[in-house]
């Protein structure tokens, strides 16, 4: 999910559209105008020297099909750093589709979280997660793996058993290498691994592996981040994972039983540089990722050869 796809001339339109979805009227906040910079920081602006004037949705106009649908996710995603979600903030976004003659399935998630309808925005979600998760799944191991899928994530039960041991050997490699740090991960936090007990399939591993490569905690900051750095990082609808993420640690909402729903998390630097860091990655973590060939490589060795940009804060502490 790249969202630095706008050529220059059109960059003007593009902040007075999230603008617009952030708040249509009136002086924007910090952590709004915080979402403006920072997406700033990744065209590659400047900070923003005032807030854009509001635009209405019949004035757009952005060339292509595929700037056309980022656009509408980019003001979906500013739509629900609002908590509570603004009626007119949904009212612009479903005339700004019109406008633009796109659709995305968070419009009917976003009326839902508007309408105080949390089991259905809950549904949403989880079907526009699962069909993803189920295609990868299938083209990984065929209807086994669906199966597999299944039975774990819904009956905890150990799947992919003849794998567990690679996975567990893992904690025998030198300190500092990606499979290390991985085994560390899972051990510490107490992930069983896939092959144990309410593990996770094999199909899905990539989520803790990536963890590790990212460097997000595997905590609701963490996770928020992660999600986002998967959603960026997915070449085919990745914008399902930033719904369950914002949804579930930022708007309240319980999507996934793996942990409690949090609000007020949505941290606009460190989401936005997620995506984009996920999106500039050289492999799509998330689509048959083989990343055994990592595993003996030096950590920093293995986010190389994954064109990994660094998160903020490191940036931050190397200037």
């Amino acid at each position: 999910m790249d969202i630095d796809v706008f050529p220059t001339p059109e960059l003007p339109t593009v902040f007075r559209v999230l603008r617009t979805a952030l708040r249509a009227e009136g002086p924007l906040d910090t952590r709004e105008r915080l979402f403006l910079d920072t997406y700033a920081r990744i065209v590659g602006l400047p900070p923003l020297a005032q807030d854009p004037a509001p635009i209405a949705a019949p004035a757009v106009a952005i060339a292509g099909a595929h700037p056309r649908k980022r656009l509408l996710q980019l003001a979906a995603l500013a739509v629900l750093l609002g908590r509570p979600v603004r009626r007119e903030s949904l009212e612009f976004l479903t005339a700004l589709a019109g406008q633009l003659a796109v659709h995305d399935p968070v419009l009917g998630l976003i009326d839902a979280v508007v309408r105080g309808r949390l089991l259905k925005a809950r549904l949403l979600a989880m079907r526009r997660g699962m069909r993803v998760l189920l295609k990868e799944a299938w083209l990984a191991q065929g209807a086994m793996g669906v199966v597999r899928l299944f039975a774990a994530l819904w009956f905890k039960a150990p799947v992919n058993r003849g794998k567990l041991w690679r996975y567990r050997r893992l904690g025998l490699l030198p300190e500092g290498t990606l499979g290390r740090e991985y085994w560390k991960f899972m051990t510490c936090e107490g992930f069983p691994f896939p092959g144990d007990v309410a593990g996770i399939p094999d199909t899905v591993a990539y989520h803790d592996v990536a963890h590790v490569l990212a460097g997000h905690e595997a905590t609701p900051p963490g996770e928020i981040q992660q999600g986002s750095f998967q959603a960026g990082n997915r070449r085919e609808d990745g914008f399902f994972f930033l719904q369950m993420v914002i949804l579930q640690f930022h708007q309240g909402v319980r999507v996934t039983p793996a942990t409690g729903p949090q609000t007020d998390l949505f941290d606009p630097e460190k989401v936005l540089w997620a995506i984009h860091r996920g999106a500039r990655c050289r492999v799509d973590m998330t689509h048959q990722w083989n990343y055994w060939p990592l595993m003996e490589l030096p950590l920093d060795e293995a986010r190389r050869r994954c064109g990994l940009l660094p998160r903020l804060d490191t940036i931050a502490a190397a200037a």
